[in-house]
């Protein structure tokens, strides 16, 4: 099965702002986590906005977006919105991609006593019930520009509309 992802606007339960949440199927990411750990507080965000400050964090996430052909990375895909940093709660997926695909194996909570960025995900405390997902590569590449351009609404420059953003070298 092929899995649909998308984003859409929401609000967030803290601070009332709208944001774009990833959807799975029509269905959002942070509820579809909430389902199989309800234990983890309402209101995780996805690490792709620019609520996500700090540089150093941001280029994690975008690195670890989409590995290289035949490697898995750990992404921090959702975070808890009351920080907005990777330090607090922190859903991690296992990231895979092929030539057509992008795999997202398995979903945790960072469970690490990570001190610097980099090791984000080095412990991961992996659900059990969460069905691994398949997505059409250019779809998910989609959704990742769509991320970009908005965090481009922020900085100096701005692609122009119908701009093809080179998501590799974010």
């Amino acid at each position: 099965m092929i899995n649909k992802i998308s984003t859409k606007t929401y609000v967030n339960t803290f601070s009332g702002e709208n944001f774009y949440m990833i959807e799975i199927d029509g269905k959002s990411l942070e509820d579809i986590i909430l389902e199989n750990r309800p234990d983890i507080k309402k209101g995780i965000v996805p690490t792709f906005l620019n609520w996500l400050t700090n540089e150093d964090e941001r280029k994690l996430v975008w690195e670890r977006a989409i590995p290289k052909i035949g490697e898995k990375s750990r992404l921090p895909i959702l975070m808890c919105s009351d920080d907005l940093d990777l330090w607090c709660t922190l859903i991690m997926v296992e990231v895979e991609t092929d030539n057509k695909y992008v795999y997202w194996n398995k979903f945790g909570l960072e469970d690490s006593d990570a001190v610097k960025s980099e090791e984000i995900g080095k412990s991961v405390e992996w659900f059990i019930g969460i069905k691994n997902m398949r997505f059409d590569k250019n779809e998910y590449l989609n959704l990742l520009n769509e991320y970009r351009l908005r965090l481009s609404e922020d900085q100096e420059y701005l692609p122009k509309e119908n701009e093809i953003v080179e998501v590799y070298k974010f």
